[in-house]
């Protein structure tokens, strides 16, 4: 359930590193490492803190309190997933940084650039290790308390081509918009972007920005979990950021590979 829920919702980040790579901009990888970073604030302190104030305004003092207490009750999963999402979130990092020899924080420099293709293949590899690591204490997780991962509903997912068509076509062209945008961004306002996030701005865009926009549907499947007040429904919403997190990682060794087959054809992209 959850695995699938949240998977398809990180579509937005595989479209976008596609788009970027399209542009022959190799920053686009930024987009799913950087939505490791924005999983976490978005959706263990934005979305629950939105649902209780949206019950607070609403003067819904039972649902407010079946949600404090079914927090209290069930810390122990949550400190599970906060764990893991965090974990995830560390490989990002380090895939990252041997993907550039740096760290998106405080800055990239003039020297930032793309590794040569042992350093690639090395950081596709830690974002693989991750991958393993969370699906070994997923599936541990799923033996120990199943009840968690009941079937999902079906009257609430209908068969529709038409939205599927719309949806994705709607995506690519969203997706294009935003590199567009970015790159606009990068000969515009060039000497201010600079002072925040170093020379490589386009990658800078993405981890931060863009990454921020593409985990905007993660959020509402939190919210969503969130306001429904059950276990099932809870574990849904805190995987909104440790299973999407392990997606990233896995678009973002795809991404990596695709940059090694690109330099191997003698296309070369920049940051």
């Amino acid at each position: 359930r959850t695995l699938v829920i949240n998977a398809s919702t990180n579509n937005p980040e595989l479209v976008n590193m596609v788009a970027a790579f399209c542009m022959r901009k190799a920053g686009g990888v930024a987009n799913p490492l950087g939505s490791n970073l924005a999983n976490i604030y978005l959706m263990y302190l934005v979305a629950p803190l939105y649902v209780m104030l949206r019950w607070k305004l609403k003067r819904d003092t039972d649902r407010l309190q079946r949600f404090k207490k079914l927090i209290q009750t069930e810390r122990r999963l949550i400190y599970q997933h906060l764990g893991m999402a965090f974990l995830m979130f560390t490989f990002s990092i380090v895939g990252f940084w041997v993907l550039t020899a740096s760290h998106p924080f405080g800055g990239l420099s003039e020297e930032v650039q793309i590794q040569p293709g042992s350093f690639l293949i090395a950081a596709a590899l830690v974002c693989v290790i991750g991958i393993v690591a969370f699906q070994y204490w997923n599936k541990r997780l799923q033996e120990s308390d199943p009840e968690l991962f009941e079937a999902i509903d079906d009257e609430e997912h209908t068969d529709s081509w038409r939205q599927f068509i719309g949806g994705t076509t709607g995506l690519v062209m969203s997706s294009f918009a935003v590199n567009w945008l970015f790159l606009a961004w990068t000969q515009i306002y060039e000497a201010s972007l600079t002072v925040y996030l170093g020379a490589a701005i386009f990658t800078g865009l993405h981890y931060f920005v863009g990454a921020l926009i593409t985990s905007l549907p993660e959020m509402n499947v939190a919210m969503e979990g969130y306001s429904k007040i059950t276990r099932a429904d809870l574990n849904t919403a805190l995987s909104a950021a440790s299973v999407s997190n392990m997606t990233n990682l896995a678009i973002a060794a795809l991404g990596i590979l695709l940059i090694i087959l690109l330099k191997a054809m003698g296309l070369e992209l920049s940051l």
